[in-house]
C-alpha cells in the first residue's frame, strides 16, 4: 500500500516518544555545510524565526529536526539550515537542532517503504513524483509545497546545439525523438530525470489510440541508449563532446556543469510542448510515533526556506524560484533562457506507476516465443475488409519493429497437423534478433515468416497441445536474468481430436510443471468473439500470465501491443 498523503499539516501533530530514532545507513550521508554552492561563493542569509526577529531567548533541551534532501539541493539546504540555526529556533521553549543529510530521492522512498525509522521529519526530494513511491501505510506524507524549481531540459553540447539551430530554432519532444540524435535518458526507475522525460514524452504524444505505439517506440529508442544516471551522461560530454548524444537533465544540473567545466559547455533545449519541472517539495513525513513539536518546527523551517534571502541563495545555486524566476544574471551565456518555460502538470501516482510498468516492459532483457494461429477461420474477412490473419500479421510486424536488438524471439505457426503429427511448426528458432540465421539476421527472418502467415491459414485449431508444447519449449531453454514467455494468439477454440490433451489435464500439467524460480508466463490473445476466452484465461492463469481479448479483430494491433508490455513486464513489474 502506498504511503498515505494528506493536505499540508496543521497543528495536530502525531506524538513520538522523547529522543530521536536512529537513521538507517541508507540515510547516513551528512551534508557538509560550506560556503560554496554550485561553484559560486555566497554569503549565509540572515534568517530569522517566523516572527521576523531573532528570539535572543534561551531555550532548553533539544528537539532534533531531521531533514533529508536530494543531492542537487542538499548543500544549499544545509547552508540555509546553518543560517537558521544561528537564530536559536525553538518550539515551546525547546531548542530546535537541524540535521541535514543527502539522500537520493529514489533511495529515500525505498527506505521509507521498507522501514518507518527511515522517515525523516522533513523530506525535500527533487520532485513530487517521489511522494507517490513511498509504499508504506505507516508513513504519512504531507506536502507544504515547493521550495525551489528547475525545469527538465534536453542537454546538448554547445557546438551540437548551434548545428541544430540553437538558440533561434524551436525544438519539440517529437522532433527530437524522430531525429538521428534522439536524446538518451537516465534510468526512469531510479532517477527523476528519466521518469520526468517519459512523462513529458507521454504528454507530448497525447492520448490518441495510436499514441501507445508511438510512446512504446520512443521508449524502446531511448532504452537502447539509457545511462545509469545523469552523471554518466555529463561524463560523455567531457570525454567526447562531438559524439555525445543529447540527454535530459534539470536546468540546475546544466548550470552546475557549465560553472565547473567551462571548457565543455552545454546548452538547454526547451521543448515547445512543455516540460516537467523538478519542484523540490517540502514533505512532512510523519510516522505513528512522531514527537511533539516536530510539526511546528518543520513549518517554521519551511517558511525560512521560502524567505527572500533563501530564494536568492537557491537562485545563485542554479535553481529557479517557486514562481519560475531564474537568477537575475542567468541567460544565454550560461546556456539557458531566463524566461520560464511552459511546464506540464505533475501526473498522479497511478499514471506514474503505469508508465514505469511500460518502461520495465521495453527495457528488460527478454526471450519470447510467439505462437500464431493459422487455422482456416483466420482467413475470415472483417466486415468485408482485411482477413483476420492479415490483421494479426500486421500487428506482429509492428511489435517486431519495436523490439530492441537484445531481444531473443522465435515464432511458431499452428492449426492442426501443421507438421504431422504436431499441430505446430517452428518457423524461426528462438534466439537474439541480431544472430545470423541461414545467411540473414533473425529479425529479417522473422519479418519474412510473419509475411508468409496468410499463406498457411487452413484447418482446425490445435490449441491445447500447442500451448503445452510451447510452454515446455521455453521452459527447456530458460535463460536466467531474462523474462521468458510465450505469446499465443488465436481466434478459435480447441478442435483437436479426442485423443489430444483435455483442458483439465492441460491446466494440471501447466501448474505442476511451473516453477516460481523460473517463471514462463503464457500471454494469451483472443482475436474476435469466436475465441475461447475462458479457456485462454485459465491457461494464462495457470502459468502466471494473462489473457487479452480483441473482440473486434481490427483492434488486434492495440491489444497485441498491450500484451507485449504485459509479457515483458510480468512477473517483474514495479
Amino acid at each position: 500500500m502506498p504511503g498515505r498523503q494528506r493536505p499540508p499539516h496543521g497543528s495536530h501533530a502525531r506524538r513520538r516518544r522523547p529522543g530521536h530514532r536512529r537513521w538507517p545507513r541508507v540515510l547516513a550521508g551528512v551534508v557538509a555545510v560550506g560556503l560554496v554552492v554550485a561553484g559560486v561563493a555566497v554569503a549565509y542569509p540572515q534568517l530569522t524565526t517566523p516572527d521576523g526577529a531573532a528570539t535572543g531567548e534561551r531555550c532548553s533541551g533539544t528537539l532534533l529536526l531531521r531533514v533529508a534532501a536530494a543531492p542537487a539541493i542538499a548543500t544549499a539546504v544545509g547552508q540555509l539550515a546553518d543560517g537558521y540555526q544561528r537564530e536559536d529556533p525553538s518550539v515551546d521553549g525547546t531548542c530546535v537542532r537541524l540535521e541535514v543529510r543527502t539522500v537520493p530521492s529514489n533511495e529515500a522512498a525505498a527506505a521509507m517503504s521498507a522501514d518507518t525509522a527511515a522517515a525523516p521529519d522533513l523530506w525535500i526530494p527533487d520532485s513530487s513524483l517521489w511522494a507517490h513511491r513511498v509504499g508504506s501505510d505507516q508513513v504519512t506524507v504531507d506536502s507544504a509545497g515547493p521550495v525551489a524549481g528547475s525545469p527538465l531540459v534536453v542537454v546538448a553540447p554547445r557546438d551540437t546545439a548551434i548545428a541544430l539551430g540553437w538558440p533561434e530554432a524551436e525544438f519539440s519532444w517529437t522532433s527530437l525523438l524522430e531525429s538521428q540524435g534522439a536524446p538518451t535518458v537516465a534510468d526512469p526507475a531510479t532517477t527523476t530525470e528519466g521518469l520526468a522525460t517519459l512523462l513529458a514524452v507521454r504528454a507530448a504524444v497525447g492520448d490518441r489510440p495510436e499514441a501507445r505505439e508511438q510512446l512504446v517506440g520512443a521508449m524502446v529508442q531511448v532504452a537502447r541508449q539509457a545511462v545509469p544516471d545523469v552523471g554518466a551522461a555529463f561524463g560523455q560530454v567531457m570525454n567526447a563532446p562531438a559524439e555525445a548524444p543529447l540527454f535530459t537533465a534539470s536546468e540546475q544540473q546544466l548550470l552546475v556543469h557549465n560553472r565547473e567545466h567551462p571548457d565543455h559547455p552545454v546548452v538547454a533545449l526547451y521543448p515547445a510542448e512543455g516540460t516537467l519541472a523538478f519542484d523540490y517539495p517540502a514533505l512532512r513525513t510523519s510516522t505513528p510515533d512522531a514527537a511533539p513539536g516536530v510539526d511546528e518546527a518543520v513549518a517554521a523551517f519551511v517558511e525560512a526556506l521560502r524567505s527572500e534571502d533563501a530564494t536568492t541563495l537557491l537562485q545563485a545555486a542554479g535553481f529557479r524560484s517557486v514562481d519560475g524566476q531564474a537568477s537575475a544574471t542567468a541567460g544565454v551565456t550560461d546556456g539557458i533562457v531566463a524566461s520560464a518555460p511552459t511546464t506540464l502538470p505533475v501526473p498522479e501516482g497511478e499514471e506514474v506507476a503505469g508508465l514505469l510498468r511500460q518502461w520495465a516492459a521495453v527495457s528488460l532483457e527478454f526471450r519470447m516465443l510467439a505462437v500464431i494461429d493459422v487455422s482456416g477461420s483466420m482467413r475470415e474477412r472483417v466486415d468485408g475488409g482485411a482477413r483476420r490473419i492479415e490483421l494479426a500479421r500486421d500487428a506482429a510486424k509492428t511489435a517486431l519493429g519495436l523490439f530492441p536488438d537484445s531481444a531473443s524471439i522465435g515464432m511458431w505457426a499452428f492449426s492442426i497437423d501443421q507438421d504431422p503429427p504436431r499441430d505446430y511448426v517452428e518457423l524461426v528458432p528462438t534466439g537474439p534478433l541480431t544472430d545470423e540465421v541461414d545467411g540473414t539476421t533473425r529479425r529479417d527472418l522473422l519479418v519474412a515468416a510473419t509475411d508468409g502467415l496468410p499463406d498457411r491459414a487452413q484447418g482446425g485449431t490445435g490449441l491445447y497441445d500447442t500451448a503445452l508444447a510451447a510452454f515446455r519449449t521455453v521452459r527447456a531453454g530458460y535463460e536466467p536474468g531474462k523474462v521468458n514467455s510465450v505469446v499465443l494468439l488465436t481466434d478459435g477454440r480447441n478442435e483437436d481430436d479426442p485423443d489430444s490433451i483435455t483442458l483439465e489435464a492441460l491446466l494440471a500439467t501447466l501448474q505442476a510443471e511451473s516453477d516460481p524460480a523460473q517463471p514462463v508466463p503464457i500471454i494469451a490473445i483472443g482475436m474476435s468473439e469466436d475465441a475461447d476466452i475462458d479457456a485462454l484465461r485459465q491457461i494464462a492463469a495457470a502459468t502466471g500470465g494473462e489473457a487479452y481479448l480483441a473482440a473486434d479483430p481490427r483492434d488486434i494491433q492495440q491489444v497485441f501491443l498491450d500484451a507485449m508490455v504485459a509479457r515483458q513486464c510480468r512477473p517483474n513489474c514495479p
